[in-house]
């Protein structure tokens, strides 16, 4: 029966692991199973697993109903007499050390049971602690102030036409999020029911036509954060201040009509929000105005090094986030813990540009 159900399960495409030639070492439970298949004519733990997974996955079977211990007792006892007789014989015929692994295995088993609910509430309690540590951090502050929709469907309809519309399409939705609630919420015994809509749910209420596009935004949104974490920038600094300015048809005609006086003095960004509302230190300015003017120098690097195409620029920023992202031929990529989260067909791209 065991080797009719490997090759079912092999022709189903599961990969069957046979034992190998040599014999293994004697111990209590190859006994124990031993005696319950050959003895008593029952199923392995191994039959019984692979036949309830298919029931369960498949709605079908791979063969009988398997023949457990405990049916045994039911089919051949049915009065408390017999259960005790048809015992005490199993034991006599096998020795004590087959009722006691018996027992062990039932007693296992409800320890297992009445541990379960202790050992989740313990793990929820963790793992509510570790998510609300995690908001204090992404508490997102920005310097913009909230982007309209008429200015994200205007930069929607000129993201494609250079990276650098699409970072200031991205950029604008991060803007977005500050402003937005996506916060997770609670019911009276502190768990957690469900989380706020955030954007999301702020374009299907508000704006259905971007709501359409919301997957599309999203990669946007996403790109415009890798751009500034590979410029080495964080928040409140949006990432289209690391733009460069837009070029427009009339702007050398403008200039000459602008009266000639003293250039601007660029306005410093404050670093932390502590000082934004108080003078702050002339060396924590000057600090912060250089970590700027090279987070530009950085972005102007990522921008020549791409084509002039989105996914160019994705794999720009995705070597200058992990340059040992591309891997070696005839090997699959992946994702380690350590390492940033790249697109599929960012790695593809790349494999394909290396190839040729």
């Amino acid at each position: 029966m065991r080797k009719a159900v490997e090759e079912y399960l092999e022709s189903r495409g599961c990969h069957v692991v046979r034992p190998t030639a040599a014999s293994a070492p004697y111990t209590l439970e190859s006994l124990v199973d031993g005696f319950l298949v050959h003895v008593l004519r029952l199923d392995s733990e191994s039959y019984r697993r692979a036949f309830w997974r298919e029931a369960y996955r498949n709605g079908h079977t791979i063969g009988h109903v398997p023949r457990t211990f405990m049916g045994f007792f039911r089919r051949n006892a049915h009065t408390f007499e017999q259960k005790v007789s048809l015992f005490l014989f199993v034991a006599a015929l096998f020795g004590v050390y087959t009722v006691a692994a018996l027992l062990y295995r039932r007693l296992s088993l409800v320890v297992r049971r009445l541990r379960r609910p202790t050992y989740y509430e313990r793990e929820r309690e963790r793992r509510r602690k570790l998510a609300a540590e995690r908001r204090e951090i992404r508490k997102h502050r920005t310097l913009n102030p909230c982007p309209s929709f008429d200015a994200i469907r205007s930069a929607l309809l000129a993201a494609r036409r250079s990276p650098e519309d699409a970072l200031r399409l991205g950029s604008l939705l991060e803007d977005l999020e500050c402003f937005v609630d996506n916060s997770l919420r609670f019911d009276g015994q502190g768990r957690i029911v469900g989380r706020n809509g955030g954007i999301k749910r702020l374009f299907q209420r508000e704006a259905p036509d971007l709501f359409a596009k919301y997957s599309t935004l999203m990669r946007y949104k996403a790109m415009a954060k890798r751009f500034r974490q590979a410029c080495g920038t964080g928040e409140p600094i949006p990432p289209a201040t690391l733009l460069p300015a837009p070029e427009t048809a009339g702007s050398a005609a403008r200039t000459t009509s602008v009266p000639v006086g003293p250039a601007p003095t660029p306005t410093p960004v404050p670093a932390n929000p502590v000082h934004a509302h108080g003078a702050m230190p002339s060396d924590a300015a000057d600090c912060l105005w250089a970590d700027l003017v090279r987070a530009r120098e950085i972005a102007r690097e990522i921008l020549g090094e791409c084509e002039g195409t989105i996914i160019s620029l994705e794999a720009a920023l995705a070597l200058r986030l992990d340059p040992d992202c591309i891997p070696e031929c005839g090997k699959e990529y992946t994702r380690k813990p350590d390492r940033p989260r790249i697109p599929r067909r960012v790695i593809c791209w790349l494999l394909r540009r290396r190839v040729a």
